[in-house]
């Protein structure tokens, strides 16, 4: 169980909202960083230091470091919720300047192409989709398999968090 303090008057967490995935707010992001790691310790280190999972004394709020290879591979953090040390070491949080670059490529080829369903089956066994024209796979599987020779970004690697996803949660 993960157990939080009490707030005091120290933290400023609060003053920093989830990062909106644009790059203007990365960039405020990464000169904001050497400030704010001031008030964090380090609870985990990933990998060859790529990541660090960060914890701010005062309130309890996780923060993940992570390198943005975009504007210079300079550090940035972001607050994540609360995970067991272990989960993170499995699988860190999703880098939001990964999830920008990624959204912006895959935007740009969808709104570049065009995708008619013919009346053949998609040659991925077991799918029930039709193939688009000019390939044997279905929309999905024909952005995979340009993923997999790559001629397309792959989906960032990392676990998703709110608000870069839908809970599912009423409110």
């Amino acid at each position: 169980m993960i157990e939080l303090p009490q707030n005091d008057m120290n933290c400023e967490c609060s003053k920093y909202e989830p990062l909106e995935l644009y790059r203007k707010a990365i960039s405020k992001r990464i000169r904001q960083t050497k400030t704010l790691k001031r008030k964090l310790e380090t609870i985990a280190e990933h990998g060859e230091g790529e990541h660090r999972l960060l914890k701010c004394s005062s309130c309890g709020q996780f923060w993940q470091s992570s390198h943005a290879w975009n504007w210079g591979n300079n550090e940035y953090l972001f607050q994540v919720p609360l995970i067991q040390i272990d989960e993170w070491l499995t699988e860190p949080y999703m880098q939001p300047d990964e999830l920008l670059i990624y959204s912006a490529v895959m935007q740009r080829y969808m709104d570049n192409n065009t995708f008619v369903e013919t009346e053949r089956k998609c040659r991925v066994e077991a799918c029930v989709d039709r193939a688009v024209e000019l390939t044997v796979f279905c929309r999905e599987h024909h952005i995979t398999s340009l993923q997999n020779a790559g001629a397309l970004s792959k989906e960032p690697k990392g676990r998703l968090f709110p608000p870069y996803y839908d809970t599912g949660d009423k409110v």
